[in-house]
């Protein structure tokens, strides 16, 4: 399946989902298919789609991923480098059980994800922190800091409200 699985991922043009909605469709009770799509995040021409592919999985209530999975996928974090696939992760982000990985991995690819030029991918981020400072609550205070910083200079207002939706979450 892997093979056939990157070669549909490595086509995918990013625009036309119906192809990948089919595929999910039709693979989504196979037991290897996410582990498949988490391996798939660490090929540059797959990520896009890989991690479309799970945002799907999470959006349609699937289950967590299985322990060893999810160090996986977040040991992967890394290597993502294209900003869609860094802002399916960000948005499914909530859904990994982020204390399974170190802090300032996570912390990483997440402050990154605050600097993007692409006004999605920082709103998700910043909303990223405060989702990371919920499973690593030492850091709250600093992520609060950051997000009122970041509030008061963000211009975006895509940005502005998932700030908001961030420090609700913190409790502010």
């Amino acid at each position: 399946m892997s093979k056939t699985l990157r070669t549909i991922l490595s086509a995918w043009d990013g625009k036309d989902t119906g192809k990948l909605e089919a595929l999910f469709e039709g693979e989504r009770a196979n037991p290897v298919f996410v582990q498949a799509l988490v391996g798939l995040c660490e090929i540059e021409d797959c990520q896009r789609g890989a991690t479309w592919l799970l945002k799907r999985h999470f959006d349609l209530k699937g289950p967590p991923l299985p322990e060893d999975l999810t160090r996986q996928h977040l040991g992967l974090l890394a290597k993502i480098s294209h900003w869609e696939a860094k802002l399916h992760v960000l948005q499914y982000f909530e859904k990994l059980q982020l204390s399974l990985a170190p802090y300032s991995e996570l912390e990483g690819f997440v402050e990154t994800g605050t600097r993007s030029d692409n006004k999605f991918v920082r709103a998700w981020a910043y909303y990223g922190l405060a989702v990371l400072a919920l499973s690593y609550p030492e850091m709250s205070d600093r992520v609060r800091n950051i997000l009122t910083d970041a509030r008061d200079v963000e211009t975006a207002g895509s940005v502005k409200v998932r700030i908001r939706k961030a420090l609700e979450k913190l409790g502010n």
